[in-house]
């Protein structure tokens, strides 16, 4: 039986789905503060993870679209919902990891807090303000697109779906000065409807909540998300093959779930007032 420790290395099945795209891990909060939910992971505990993946011999890299398929063992690092506290917790990473993140904003509310998350009644937290996200980029951080609302894109209407494609992309781009080619789906939601209208907005990469497969789609890609259960083992087996790849898989899909509870709070209120 093959033996998952946090030393071993890709397998060879991981191999042939990253051929051609690194693997990408999906983060959300990164703060040392309590938070409800399972998205958080404290910034010591995400410096402890890239240390140990660089030990691995992974190199962290930039958007698919700038990196080519000779190097090994790639990974991509990203952060949606583009939460204020990002302002503080990549810096110190990008500095000493190498790392090029890239943060998914909701774009109408930057600066705004989570009202579209159910735990903001309890503890909101503030998203990134158009100075921060300037401030991270200019520090070598990317961004994408999370949507402009942060809805379940899959709901809305044919109208409804391209307007929201067509202003968090030109709302970031005006902000930053550059094309914005990659999208978010909020709660990891796509179908091929949603993706066609991402295609049609002019992204040209767009990522969901699901463990990936070789033959993902440009504007459907899988990434792996890090929640706050997660140690530099258990990410190991998503990143790696067999038995352990699929059980990590199972348990994301599971806790992954869980957000279905807020895209229901959500239709119950309007949308305008998030």
């Amino acid at each position: 039986m093959r033996n998952h420790s946090t030393t071993s290395s890709v397998d060879e099945a991981s191999r042939r789905i990253f051929a051609d795209q690194p693997a990408t891990l999906c983060f959300h909060k990164v703060t040392d503060r309590f938070t409800y939910g399972s998205t958080n992971y404290s910034p010591k505990r995400l410096s402890r993870l890239l240390a140990h993946l660089q030990n691995q011999g992974f190199t962290f890299c930039s958007v698919p679209a700038r990196e080519g398929p000779d190097i090994p063992k790639r990974v991509l690092i990203t952060f949606d919902d583009g939460y204020a506290h990002l302002a503080d917790a990549l810096p110190p990473l990008v500095e000493c990891f190498g790392v090029e993140p890239v943060v998914f904003v909701p774009t109408a509310l930057i600066g705004k807090p989570n009202r579209w998350d159910y735990s903001h009644s309890v503890r909101n937290e503030r998203h990134l303000t158009a100075s921060e996200i300037k401030g991270l980029a200019i520090g070598g951080v990317r961004f994408g697109s999370h949507g402009h609302r942060h809805v379940d894109l899959t709901s809305l209407t044919d109208s409804a779906l391209k307007n929201e494609m067509v202003a968090c992309k030109a709302v970031l781009e005006d902000l930053l000065g550059t094309e914005i080619s990659s999208l978010s789906y909020p709660f990891g939601r796509v179908n091929e409807r949603v993706a066609d209208a991402a295609g049609a907005a002019g992204f040209s990469d767009g990522y969901t909540m699901r463990f990936p497969e070789s033959d993902d789609p440009s504007l459907q890609r899988g990434r792996y998300a890090v929640y706050f259960y997660d140690t530099p083992a258990s990410v190991g087996r998503k990143l790696g093959g067999g038995f352990g790849r699929r059980l990590e898989k199972v348990r994301a899909g599971l806790t992954n779930r869980l957000s279905f509870g807020t895209i229901l709070l959500n239709r119950l209120r309007r949308t305008d007032d998030l």
